[in-house]
C-alpha cells in the first residue's frame, strides 16, 4: 500500500504534517478529511528512499525507546499491531520516523510479522531487539516482551548517558592538552632550540629527541596524521571479519580490568535478556536464541551456541551454563537454583540486577581513576618537553659560571 506525506490544516487552523497509507492519492485525502484536516498538499513517499535513509543513519537511542514504550502500551491493551504502528507514527514529530513506521505497518499489512519488518528496517532496530521481538510473537505475548524491552533499553540507555557523562571532562582535556603540544612542537621548539645551534652535538640526549619529534611532527605531521586515520578506518573494517573480531574479543577478555568489565556486561545483559523472555513465557530454547542477540562478544556467542545445542539436547540450563566456561559461577548457581524451584526467570533477574550493579561500580571507579591518569600522562608530556628546553640553558650557565 503506497505512503503518502501530507500537510494539512487541523480543525484549530494550526499546520500539521505526517504520513498516510492508502490505496490512491483520492483515498489518502478522503482519510485525512475522515480525520478532520484540511489536506494542503500530498506526495506519495518513496518507500526505498525513505528505508535507505534509516538503514544509513539507523534510529536514535531515544527513538527507539519511545516507539518501544508506546507500542508496547497499545499492543498490551488489544490494539492490532497493524493499527499501533499507524497510531504511532502519527504522533511522532519527526519525518524519517513517521516514514519508517509506515513503512512498517504496510509491511504488517500485507501479512508479514512485526519482526519481519522489523528485519525491513535494517539498523534501525538491532539483532537483540529483533530476536526478542520474535520471541514474542512465538510466545504470544507481544505486548508483554515489548514492555520489558523498553525497561531494558530504557536502562541500557541511562548507563550509556552515565559513562558518555563521565568521558566528556577527560576527553576534551585530552584534545585540549593534544593541540597545545602539537602547537609548541610544531611552533615553539622549533625557534627556542635555533638558539643552541652553538652546542653541536652537545645537546642533551632528550633536548636531541624533542628536536627530532619536532621536525617530524612538522614536515610529516599532516601524513602521519592521514596514515593514521586511514589505520583505525582500515581496523573497522577488519573487525567486521568474524574471525579477526574473535580474536580480538579473546584478547580483550585476558586483559585484567578491561575483560573483568567485558565478561560482566555480557553476562549482564545475558541474564536481563534471557529473565525477560523467560517472563513473558518465551519457551526455553527460543529464549536463549533471542537472548544470543545481547551479547556483543563473538567468545561469548560461540560459547552460548553450545548452550543452546547442550539445552536441546535435554541437558539442564545451569549444566550447560557452567559447561560454557565464560559465564561467572554465581549466575549457574542462580539458574540451578532457579530451575530446582521453578523461579528462573526471578532469579536470573535478580543476577542480572546483581552484575549491572557490579558493572556499575566497576566502569565508575575506571572512569574516576581514568581523569587523574589523562592529566599525568599529559602533564608528563608537557614537563618533558620544558625539561628538554631547560636543560641546555641549565648547561650553559654551568659553562659560564663554571
Amino acid at each position: 500500500m503506497p505512503t503518502y506525506e501530507y500537510v494539512a490544516l487541523g480543525p484549530d487552523g494550526r499546520k500539521a504534517n505526517g504520513v498516510v497509507s492508502a490505496d490512491t492519492a483520492r483515498a489518502a485525502r478522503r482519510e485525512l478529511r475522515f480525520r478532520q484536516l484540511t489536506p494542503l498538499t500530498l506526495s506519495e513517499a518513496s518507500e526505498e528512499k525513505s528505508s535507505q535513509k534509516i538503514r544509513k543513519g539507523g534510529l536514535s537511542s531515544s527513538d527507539r525507546v519511545i516507539i518501544t514504550r508506546q507500542l508496547a502500551m497499545m499492543i498490551g491493551s488489544g490494539t492490532p499491531v497493524e493499527e499501533a504502528l499507524g497510531a504511532v507514527s502519527t504522533q511522532s514529530e519527526k519525518p524519517g520516523v513517521r516514514r519508517l513506521l509506515a513503512s512498517m505497518r504496510d509491511r504488517v499489512s500485507e501479512g508479514h510479522k512485526l519482526s519481519e519488518a522489523l528485519t525491513d528496517a535494517g539498523r534501525a532496530f538491532p539483532p537483540l531487539y529483533r530476536s526478542v521481538v520474535a520471541a514474542g510473537e512465538v510466545s504470544g505475548n507481544l505486548g508483554q516482551v515489548l514492555g520489558q524491552l523498553a525497561v531494558y533499553l530504557e536502562k541500557s540507555q541511562k548507563t550509556r548517558r552515565k559513562v558518555q557523562t563521565a568521558m566528556i571532562y577527560p576527553a576534551v582535556l585530552a584534545c585540549v592538552a593534544l593541540v597545545v603540544i602539537s602547537l609548541l612542537m610544531v611552533f615553539v621548539v622549533p625557534r627556542i632550540v635555533a638558539q643552541f645551534d652553538a652546542f653541536g652535538d652537545d645537546l642533551p640526549p632528550l633536548t636531541q629527541m624533542v628536536i627530532g619529534l619536532s621536525a617530524f611532527m612538522r614536515d610529516w605531521g599532516i601524513v602521519f596524521g592521514l596514515a593514521v586515520a586511514g589505520g583505525v578506518a582500515g581496523l573497522q573494517r577488519l573487525l567486521r571479519r568474524p574471525a579477526i573480531k574473535r580474536r580480538v574479543d579473546r584478547f580483550w577478555l585476558g586483559v585484567p580490568v578491561i575483560g573483568k568489565l567485558a565478561r560482566t556486561t555480557n553476562s549482564a545483559r545475558f541474564a536481563r535478556t534471557f529473565a525477560m523472555l523467560l517472563e513473558s513465557r518465551t519457551p526455553l530454547a527460543e529464549s536463549l536464541v533471542a537472548a544470543r542477540g545481547s551479547l556483543g562478544n563473538l567468545v561469548f556467542v560461540d560459547a552460548l551456541e553450545g548452550v543452546i545445542r547442550n539445552v536441546r539436547e535435554g541437558m539442564a540450563p545451569a549444566t550447560a551454563l557452567s559447561k560454557a566456561g565464560v559465564f561467572p559461577p554465581m549466575l549457574t548457581h542462580l539458574a540451578a537454583s532457579g530451575a530446582a524451584s521453578g523461579n528462573l526467570p526471578e532469579l536470573m533477574a535478580k543476577g542480572a540486577d546483581y552484575l549491572e550493579d557490579e558493572f556499575d561500580g566497576a566502569s565508575s571507579i575506571a572512569l574516576g581513576l581514568l581523569e587523574p591518569f589523562v592529566i599525568l600522562v599529559l602533564g608528563g608530556i608537557v614537563a618533558m618537553i620544558v625539561l628538554s628546553i631547560m636543560l641546555p640553558i641549565l648547561q650553559l650557565n654551568t659553562i659560564a659560571f663554571g
